[in-house]
C-alpha cells in the first residue's frame, strides 16, 4: 500500500482548464461514455461536477486511500470508495466503468510543488495498469495523469506493459494539457501542467494533442 498523504497537507488541485480539455477529448475518443472513475481522487468536487454537466455522466465514482478526503467526498455527496489503488477488491467495482482517470500524486506531500519523475510517482502507473487492464479485464478507456516531465521513452514502456496485460490495447492519445491561468485564476505564461496518457482497446494511433 503505497504511503496516505497528510489531508491537512496542502495539495494539487486540477486546474479547470485542464479539466476543460478532458471533457474535450472524452467526447471526442469515448462517445457516448456514461459513467467515469477517478483514481487517487483527492479534491474532486470540480471535475465530478463538470463531467456531469458537460458529459450527462449518469454515474461518477471516486477513489481515494485517505479516510479524510473520504469523509470529504461523502460531504460533497459524491459516490466514493475509501481504499488502495492497487487493492483489486477496491478496483473490482469500477471495471464496468466507461473511463477511468488514474491521478496519482505527482510531487511529494502532493502540493504541486515538488515534481516526481515518471517512474518515481506511487502508487505505479505500470502496477495500476497491470492490474486494471489485466487482471480486472477493463474494456473501456483508462487515462494516466502523468508528470509534466513524462517522455516518450515513458509513453513507450507503459505501452509496453499495457500490450504485456491485454495484447488489443492501444495508445490513441498523447495529450500535452497545457494552462494559461494559476490555479487562482490569474492569467500566466502558458505552462504544462500534465501529459495524459489515454489507452484503450483497439490499434495504436500514437496522435499527441495539446500543444500550446
Amino acid at each position: 500500500m503505497h504511503r496516505v498523504p497528510n489531508p491537512d497537507a496542502a495539495f494539487a488541485r486540477t486546474n479547470v482548464q485542464s479539466l476543460e480539455q478532458r471533457v474535450a477529448l472524452v467526447g471526442e475518443l469515448c462517445p457516448g461514455a456514461r459513467s467515469i472513475g477517478e483514481i487517487c481522487a483527492g479534491d474532486c468536487t470540480a471535475q465530478a461536477r463538470l463531467y456531469r454537466e458537460r458529459l450527462g455522466l449518469e454515474r461518477y465514482v471516486a477513489v481515494d486511500v485517505s479516510p479524510a478526503i473520504a469523509a470529504r467526498l461523502a460531504a460533497a455527496g459524491i459516490e466514493h470508495i475509501c481504499g488502495d489503488a492497487l487493492d483489486e477488491r477496491v478496483m473490482r467495482p469500477l471495471a464496468a466503468l466507461d473511463v477511468l482517470f488514474f491521478g496519482p500524486p505527482l510531487s511529494h506531500d502532493c502540493d504541486g510543488h515538488r515534481l516526481l519523475a515518471f517512474d518515481d510517482v506511487r502508487p505505479a502507473y505500470g502496477a495500476f495498469v497491470e492490474l486494471v487492464l489485466g487482471r480486472l479485464a477493463f474494456a473501456g478507456t483508462l487515462v494516466c495523469i502523468a508528470p509534466r516531465s513524462t517522455n516518450l521513452g515513458d509513453a513507450r514502456r507503459l505501452h509496453a506493459i499495457a500490450r504485456a496485460a491485454a495484447p488489443d490495447v492501444g495508445l490513441r492519445r498523447i495529450h500535452y494539457s497545457w494552462s494559461t491561468v494559476t490555479g487562482h485564476g490569474e492569467a500566466t505564461e502558458p505552462r504544462l501542467k500534465y501529459v495524459e496518457l489515454w489507452l484503450a482497446r483497439g490499434g495504436d494511433e500514437w496522435r499527441t494533442s495539446g500543444a500550446p
